[in-house]
């Protein structure tokens, strides 16, 4: 099972996507299994759904609107989380994914468990295999959700999930891989009749350009020189290069203009391992004494001779040291 989450500014907008027919008729009978109350009105299941999808959102933004006439809204005030099991998974029921539901949004900070300012969520099911849930970000004190890691806090619970109920286990990340491309692109992709996204295929390009090149201006020379690839490189105000972008020629936006990629770090274009690898007496080598400094690393420089090496005869004596009030004892003679 996994999770993906995302925030918005519009729960009209959100609830209209989630009771209607999607964006290719896939949504079939969209119900509520759970809310934050459990008396929320279910749009899918009332006589006037347009009625009841309007009561929907003004008691999911009740909240939202007095914090903002306090000036506590959240910009981005919608918190949209969608729970999708795997294809081999069996047909859970409603009132699992609505157990499902709430274990989610308590380990996210969404709605605690036993907190009853928790904000408002709902979760709404219009396929067999997923669920989404839609909350709007304050709390019954006016404050905003504390919703940090929702992504890894969630994922994590979504482990315990399919471990207790017997779903298949997601095979889960380091957060080290390189990022997929987003349905956007690989419908863009598909019309143009490319078997691969142009994230992809840039990748390709500039992971083989860089196995091959030595340094950053034969790697950049490889990058401007490839097919159909397109280079900016781009510099700090002193000139400097800072880092480069990269384009395909024919991926345009709808303003005709490439579609830039920021490409990884310049670090990562410095000169290959093998030309700054180093021998081990090299490596051992004791680094030269800083210019002006005196001194070695690591080594004590030498000292002048102590000045208690000095005859008696040339240290000035110390005067004796007076007490006030004088002391009470005196010798006896």
């Amino acid at each position: 099972m996994i999770a993906k989450i995302s925030s918005g500014k519009s729960t009209a907008g959100l609830i209209r996507y989630l009771y209607g027919p999607g964006r290719a008729n896939e949504h079939t009978d969209p119900h509520l299994v759970a809310s934050w109350d459990g008396y929320a009105p279910d749009p899918g299941r009332a006589d006037d759904s347009t009625a009841a999808r309007k009561q929907l959102v003004d008691d999911l933004d009740l909240r939202v609107k007095q914090a903002d006439r306090l000036g506590r809204a959240p910009k981005q005030h919608v918190w949209h989380c969608s729970l999708r099991a795997a294809p081999g998974d069996r047909i859970l029921e409603d009132g699992e994914w609505a157990d499902i539901a709430r274990r989610v949004v308590a380990a996210t900070g969404i709605a605690p468990a036993d907190d009853p300012d928790g904000c408002r969520w709902i979760a709404v099911r219009h396929a067999p295999d997923h669920i989404h849930i839609a909350a709007t970000k304050v709390r019954g004190d006016l404050r905003s959700a504390r919703h940090w890691n929702d992504y890894l806090t969630a994922d994590r619970e979504l482990a315990a999930i399919e471990k207790e109920y017997g779903l298949q286990r997601v095979i889960r990340g380091d957060r080290t891989a390189a990022k997929r491309p987003h349905r956007a692109e690989q419908e863009k992709a598909l019309r143009n009749g490319q078997a691969k996204a142009a994230r992809e295929r840039l990748r390709t390009v500039v992971r083989t350009a860089a196995a091959a090149a030595t340094g950053t201006e034969e790697f950049l020379g490889l990058l401007t020189h490839s097919k159909g690839v397109l280079v900016e490189v781009l510099h700090f105000p002193s000139g400097e290069p800072r880092g480069y972008k990269v384009a395909l020629e024919n991926d345009r936006n709808a303003k005709a203009e490439p579609v830039w990629s920021p490409a990884p770090r310049w670090r990562r274009i410095s000169p290959s391992r093998r030309s700054r690898a180093v021998s081990p007496q090299q490596r051992f080598q004791r680094p030269p004494p800083r210019s002006g400094s005196g001194r070695t690393h690591g080594i004590k420089p030498p000292q002048p001779p102590s000045a208690s090496l000095t005859t008696s005869t040339s240290r000035t004596p110390k005067p004796p040291r007076l007490t006030w009030p004088p002391s009470a004892k005196r010798s006896t003679p």
